[in-house]
């Protein structure tokens, strides 16, 4: 058997509550005993009555056993077992809603089996293979009457074993210890004042404990609660079968089933419900979500998840501040998991407030060069808007139909002032949905109107270089006969006023240019090809 810890995460006072206390609900169910009028085994009186053969009846004709040959064809597809979910066989003999022979027998296959490294199991370091042999002397102390010369013996002993464990010829690798196993499997009792933690479901047991002594309850009542973490299929299957669980129950949690439900059973109540991965905001599997399923019995709970989560801490650290004040029992842990769920989907919706908000105010400020930034930071917050509507979506009305099958006092539906506490839940669901509904419309709105602001900026940027090139055109048209002009006086041909003795057909040329260049300005200053320049030069000083 693995060992087991023990964390001191509960009170450690076991007084029973006081007169005032909250009676948050009912106390939990006895157990129903054999040979009474609601018993359902039947009497001691009747165990020993045998059925006779009457005259009248007839002996049936023997069959053949053929064990044998149906033992020896081995079929190919899987049993009836695995396809088809029977119910579950009761032995009306058993006035203990616990199968703990189930458990034990799992727990000593389990033992038998060759052990196989889990997913969860830390790597071990190996022994090198190319140290040298090493010889360990007898330092046993001699036998003798007088105890300094055990003392003395032991002394030089003990110096011995430093000595030959600080040779240097002598290399070893550290070796994980066994104590450093995840710890998969957490129980909680109100009987001890401890939670103890182990790696598999035989570590719960202290050597010479069994199951029945860890499960038992005293006469007064009180709840147990047994949580899992990332179970295998066969040990989510022998506690299934050990607890009375429905197969039905037991292939939702096995397949790990998604949608969020509550159903009502003969013995316990099954419950579904969703969170989401949230220790490590960095990581890529944030905001992913993960199934917790609970089995509510009257006299404890169970809880299987199949990824890390501090819920189930968070509430028994609840547990251990309320101990004497409320009057503990599964309904209440069921209540206060859910309750913890819900709560933290609090902090993720704060932060997407807080950064709806800073998106809505940088939308009309932020430049034009951050336009890939901001759309970015929209759509990871809209992303992450979605994804909580996506796991708040069902808790509402789950929570809904809960509260009602409570108030409508059905046989296994909690009992006590549940409903109203499952409504108050029901109000937080419905309030953050709504704020999610309100931060969705938000960054839609801002998604818009940024789109808007960027279309505005680019048709604004397509009218400036419209306006450069209208004015680029009207000084190409300026300067095309001016060109032409020049050019025919800078052939090497005869021109007018070549043979001059003065200057007047250059000065003539030159200042006909500038009349015609002014001319040709002020007939595009007249028309509007020019009439947006002193505004813009405006708006730039």
């Amino acid at each position: 058997l693995e060992p087991r810890s023990r964390s001191r995460e509960s009170s450690s006072s076991r007084s029973t509550s006081p007169p005032n206390s909250v009676d948050a609900f009912a106390n939990p169910q006895r157990r129903r005993r054999g040979d009474t009028v609601s018993s359902e085994a039947p009497p001691f009186a009747n165990l020993n009555l045998t059925r006779t053969i009457s005259g009248a009846s007839k002996h049936r004709r023997s069959t053949y056993d053929d064990t044998k040959s149906t033992h020896t064809v081995q079929s190919r597809h899987s049993s009836v077992q695995d396809d088809v979910c029977f119910p579950p066989e009761r032995d009306q003999s058993k006035t203990y809603l616990i199968d703990f022979e189930e458990l034990e027998e799992f727990v000593a296959e389990s033992h038998e089996k060759t052990p196989v490294a889990h997913p969860f199991q830390p790597p071990f370091g190996k022994q090198k293979t190319h140290s040298e042999p090493k010889i360990f002397h007898d330092l046993r102390a001699s036998k003798t009457n007088a105890s300094d010369s055990d003392v003395t013996d032991e002394k030089q002993a003990m110096d011995q074993i430093k000595k030959t464990d600080t040779s240097p010829e002598i290399e070893l690798e550290r070796v994980v210890s066994h104590t450093q196993y995840l710890n998969r499997f957490t129980f909680f009792s109100s009987e001890i004042d401890e939670t103890i933690h182990a790696p598999e479901l035989g570590g719960l047991l202290m050597p010479g404990e069994s199951f029945r002594d860890l499960f038992e309850l005293g006469p007064d009542g009180g709840v147990w609660w047994l949580d899992m973490l990332n179970p295998s299929e066969e040990e989510v299957t022998a506690i299934c079968k050990a607890f009375g669980v429905h197969p039905l129950t037991r292939e939702d949690i096995a397949t790990q089933e998604t949608r969020e439900k509550v159903e009502l059973f003969r013995s316990y109540y099954f419950v579904c419900f969703r969170s989401f991965y949230q220790e490590d905001p960095q990581s890529e599997d944030y905001m992913e979500p993960i199934n917790v399923y609970t089995v509510v019995f009257r006299e404890g709970l169970l809880t299987f998840t199949f990824c890390n989560n501090p819920h189930a801490a968070n509430v028994r650290k609840r547990i251990g501040r309320l101990r004497d004040y409320v009057n503990l029992s599964a309904d209440w842990i069921c209540y206060a998991l859910i309750d913890d769920i819900v709560d933290a989907f609090g902090p993720v919706l704060r932060d997407v407030e807080h950064e709806a908000d800073a998106i809505e105010d940088s939308v009309f400020t932020a430049r034009f060069e951050d336009s890939r930034l901001i759309l970015r930071q929209i759509g990871t917050c809209r992303k992450k808007v979605m994804s909580l509507l996506r796991l708040l979506g069902g808790k509402a009305d789950v929570i809904k139909g809960f509260a009602k099958r409570c108030n409508e006092q059905y046989s296994m539906a909690p009992r006590g002032d549940v409903g109203l506490y499952l409504s108050d839940v029901q109000d937080h669901v419905v309030t953050m949905m709504s704020n999610l509904s309100h931060f969705e419309k938000i960054l839609s709105r801002s998604h818009s109107n940024y789109l808007a602001q960027i279309s505005v900026d680019n048709i604004a940027q397509g009218n400036k270089a419209n306006s450069l090139l209208s004015r680029v055109t009207v000084l190409a048209t300026i300067l095309v006969p001016l060109n032409l002009v020049t050019g025919l006086f800078g052939m090497n041909v005869r021109v007018p006023g070549m043979d001059g003795p003065n200057l007047a057909w250059w000065f003539g040329i030159v200042g006909f240019m500038i009349i015609f260049v002014a001319a040709c300005l002020l007939t595009a200053w007249k028309i509007g090809l020019l009439a947006d320049v002193v505004p813009e030069r405006e708006e730039e000083l």
